[in-house]
């Protein structure tokens, strides 16, 4: 039985190996001569179309008639007679106004001096632009002495932690096929002593790290490739360790082990 159990892992080991250092299969592909048919385009054609117009004459007669309407108005003519007896007063020579400025006579002679060479200067002081001093004796008053307890209040503490662990983790996966061929063997060795499952029957979803305690809850998102995980208290100051999560090929079930880093 022993000796089985043996057999049956080096035949696992010799398949693994012989998978991971296989050339890809290829395939010969027959291509057939490229055939270009020709198809032909319907000739464009010109189809015009005219609006149904109809134009017609219709005679209409306007009333052209002017007529003219004498009206007689009720106009009376009446004649004042209105006398001034001021331009009587002219003929005994009176004086309507005498303006005494404009006189004959009346006018003084008055002549321009002369401009000196030199305009003389006179000295002002600026009164804005003067500085005034004043000087003040205050003294400072002393200051002000208020006492106080030095000791720091209490700090306000709530208990979080559960809240917070509760909610989901979103942890990005690693790509195995970028690790080096040695690294992934071991790592496939291991899920296979761990799960005792075939490698040929496992389909490896991506390589995390994990807390090793207080995973309480776990879902693998197929479209991001990401692991939503649920924490708990016992995940607190734990390490994290690479977590190894592949599925069954014929029941799709998940499969899952923490690996030993060497």
């Amino acid at each position: 039985m022993v000796f089985g159990r043996i057999t049956e892992a080096v035949s696992d080991l010799k398949e693994t190996l012989r998978r991971l250092f296989q050339d890809p299969p290829s395939h010969a592909v027959q291509l057939g001569p490229l055939a270009i048919r020709p198809r032909g385009i319907a000739p464009l054609a010109a189809a015009p179309r005219l609006p149904a117009f109809q134009l017609s004459v219709n005679s209409v007669t306007a009333p052209l008639e002017v007529r003219a309407i004498l009206t007689e108005a009720p106009v009376r003519f009446q004649g004042q007679l209105r006398a001034e007896a001021g331009w009587a007063r002219w003929a005994s020579g009176a004086k309507v106004c005498e303006m005494p400025v404009f006189g004959a006579g009346g006018q003084h002679r008055m002549e321009v001096p002369p401009l000196p060479r030199r305009p003389p200067s006179h000295r002002v002081e600026a009164e804005t632009f003067r500085a005034l001093s004043r000087s003040f004796r205050e003294g400072f008053a002393p200051p002000r002495v208020r006492g106080g307890a030095p000791a720091l209040p209490l700090s306000a503490v709530r208990d979080g932690l559960d809240v917070v662990l509760g909610l989901p983790i979103a942890i990005q996966g690693q790509d195995v096929q970028t690790l080096p061929k040695a690294q992934w063997m071991r790592y496939s060795l291991q899920l296979v002593k761990s799960t005792g499952e075939n490698i040929r029957n496992l389909e490896v979803l991506g390589l995390y790290r994990l807390p090793s305690r207080g995973v309480a809850d776990m879902r693998h998102d197929a479209k991001t490739g990401r692991l939503l995980v649920a924490l708990n208290r016992e995940a607190t100051g734990v390490s994290r360790q690479p977590f190894l999560l592949a599925r069954r090929r014929d029941d799709r079930t998940l499969v899952s082990c923490f690996l030993e880093e060497g």
